[in-house]
């Protein structure tokens, strides 16, 4: 017994959540797609910024957490 009094449990959070990793990638995806395409190729340019975009958001979602 410990004086009639309850102790108290304490449990560990862990942050497991893959969306950093996953706007890493994508960020890393679109830079590659954007240093790669030629001047004539504008749709896969457009496409790699949108790749860093939609990284960018991913990665502030799971700062903000």
């Amino acid at each position: 017994m410990q004086n009639g009094r309850k102790r108290a449990s304490y449990s560990r959070c862990y942050k497991g959540g893959g969306l950093p990793v996953l706007g890493v990638a994508l960020v890393a995806a679109g830079l590659i797609l954007l240093f790669m395409c030629i001047p004539g190729w504008a749709w896969a340019a457009l496409a790699g910024l949108l790749l860093i975009a939609v990284g960018f958001v991913l990665i502030r979602l799971e700062m903000g957490r």
